[in-house]
């Protein structure tokens, strides 16, 4: 008898918990990020002619030497490139 009650309250926590975690925690900071930070909690995209482009957040310039340096996002003039896009 003991050891039913035992696995019942283990099934029980694991399911709240879940829940708990999963699910209403992830809303809760979700929800405040879209409330509180607006313009960054979607990544800051970028729009140009009324479809996203890209991030502006993405291959940032950085100045100290000690950084690394991102990889273009644009291939270099005079290049043919290969898109991925599907569009």
């Amino acid at each position: 008898m003991q050891t039913r009650k035992n696995l019942l309250t283990a099934v029980l926590m694991t399911v709240v918990t879940t829940v708990l975690l999963g699910v209403v925690y992830p809303l809760v900071v979700t929800g405040l990020a879209q409330a509180l930070f607006r313009d960054k909690a979607n990544g800051q995209l970028v729009e140009r002619n009324g479809h996203v482009t890209g991030s502006a957040i993405i291959a940032q310039k950085f100045a100290s030497p000690g950084y690394f340096h991102p990889r273009a996002s644009v291939p270099i003039s005079g290049r043919r490139t290969r898109s991925w896009s599907t569009r």
